[in-house]
């Protein structure tokens, strides 16, 4: 999900170029760290710092700002910036290969991956999470059209567009077998290789709209204005993101209460909002 995420990134029509492999402490700007003198919770593999392994592919959730390298931004960026900040120590940002995070965790490269990953069977077999973000399909169309669109039911009989074998795709096929058993018309899927072409297809007037994972939807949206807008709430938001600490590790439930913090203050709340991201994602256990 989260390559074809980054997709989206690499798309002429959408893009911000998004790539590099260095690593860099950062003491906080914008919903940044702060240097401190505190060692911070018990776990941390350098006290005083908390180390995150990050790949900036996956814009709104982590990009680099200037679009190759330089400063990295996102919900998930600043989410370590502020979690170093309420823990009174410093934010390095480690940026890893998607493939390569759970293995840096568990060497002990970083002391978590607050990256867009989901929480899976699999994933929590091998390291401890903290839910973080509420994920999952939702619908983007036209701003005429998103008003009509306020539940499955309106998708009956339109032509949607989804990137080709996505878990979107699959949601959509099986949305249109519902239609046509309660008697409606089926749902016209229409697969695109690209997610940009899944873009293209309804701002061009080929589909009426599009299925795509909810953080990549409003970052297709900010790089669209005037063309997309979010149908919201047609769709069940059926995934969570964690931020991942090695199993049992002494970090795991201080991550747990920090983010609990966060999300009391407002501070997750603030940091989505500031990235085109729906608030309410974030009020999750």
């Amino acid at each position: 999900m989260k390559k074809a995420a980054a997709s989206i990134c690499l798309a002429a029509a959408l893009a911000v170029t998004l790539a590099g492999c260095a690593s860099g402490s950062d003491a906080g700007t914008a919903s940044g760290g702060t240097k401190s003198s505190s060692a911070g919770p018990a776990g941390l593999i350098h006290p005083g710092k908390l180390t995150a392994c990050i790949d900036p592919e996956y814009a709104p959730l982590e990009y680099y700002k200037n679009g190759t390298d330089g400063d990295i931004v996102g919900f998930d960026a600043d989410g370590i910036r502020a979690l170093a900040k309420h823990w009174g120590v410093q934010a390095d940002l480690v940026v890893t290969s998607f493939d390569g995070l759970m293995p840096q965790l568990q060497s002990s490269a970083c002391d978590v991956i607050f990256g867009g990953l989901y929480m899976t069977d699999a994933r929590l077999q091998v390291a401890d999470a903290s839910a973080v973000m509420k994920a999952g399909p939702t619908i983007i169309t036209t701003p005429a059209r998103a008003g009509k669109i306020t539940s499955k039911t309106d998708l009956c009989g339109l032509t949607v567009a989804a990137q080709a074998a996505s878990s979107n795709a699959l949601t959509i096929k099986a949305l249109s077998d519902t239609c046509t058993s309660d008697g409606k018309k089926a749902i016209n899927l229409v697969e695109y290789p690209k997610t940009a072409e899944t873009v293209l297809a309804v701002v061009n007037g080929k589909a009426d709209a599009l299925a795509e994972t909810n953080v990549a939807a409003a970052y297709m949206v900010t790089q669209n204005k005037g063309q997309l807008k979010i149908a919201p709430n047609v769709l069940e938001l059926d995934t969570t993101f964690g931020v991942f600490s090695r199993k049992g590790d002494a970090l795991s439930p201080s991550i747990a209460s920090g983010l609990a913090a966060l999300r009391a203050d407002g501070t997750l709340a603030g940091i989505a909002k500031q990235y085109g991201l729906d608030p309410a994602i974030t009020e999750v256990k």
